[in-house]
């Protein structure tokens, strides 16, 4: 069943792709932002949601909620300050959920240690270390120009590198998404009484 969640969703984060041919709409503030806000968001609520169920982990479900609430901040900046007709102070705003996360880290620490101890044998940790491969190391050598320019040659475009990028974003995110709910179920599991 999660591999068939997996695929549809891997396919249905091509749904923008098949969305009426928009030029002018820049891919940042467009659907596939959206989307990425939207899976990190529910990433986010997942855990929040596995907090009253985590027991000794309910740090750890924390921890991970206010980091993806804080990538949900940097993703909806640009639909903050189209709203609000001003800048939006995404950085303080950042600053500050992190800040809390390395309170929480700190006041916590022997669970947060056990946790990234066997955080490998969780259920979603394949998937998220995934989405982080393809933010961290795919995106770094899709989105510059130079790769592009390189494979396609005369036929290369410049919003090609753009694009791709925000397509493997989504992607990432949507991984994120589903590892998640993994991850939080794991946690959220309660001891069983002996």
């Amino acid at each position: 069943m999660r591999g068939l969640l997996i695929c549809a969703g891997t396919l249905a984060i091509l749904l923008p792709a098949w969305l009426p041919n928009r030029p002018a709409a820049p891919l940042g503030h467009g659907t596939v932002a959206l989307l990425q806000a939207l899976l990190l968001a529910g990433a986010s609520a997942v855990f929040f949601g596995a907090t009253a169920h985590a027991g000794k982990n309910r740090p750890v479900c924390r921890i991970l909620a206010l980091g993806l609430a804080a990538a949900v901040v940097g993703k909806v900046e640009d639909f903050a300050s189209l709203i609000l007709g001003r800048p939006f102070p995404e950085n303080w705003v950042v600053g500050a959920i992190l800040v809390v996360v390395l309170i929480t880290g700190i006041r916590h620490k022997r669970v947060v240690v056990e946790f990234v101890g066997t955080v490998g044998t969780h259920a979603g940790s394949g998937l998220i270390a995934a989405a982080l491969l393809i933010l961290y190391v795919f995106d770094r050598v899709i989105g510059r120009p130079r790769f592009w320019q390189a494979a396609l040659g005369q036929a290369f475009a410049p919003e090609i590198p753009r694009i791709c990028k925000g397509y493997l974003d989504l992607l990432a995110c949507y991984l994120l998404f589903i590892g998640a709910i993994g991850l939080a179920l794991t946690l959220a599991r309660r001891a069983e009484p002996e």
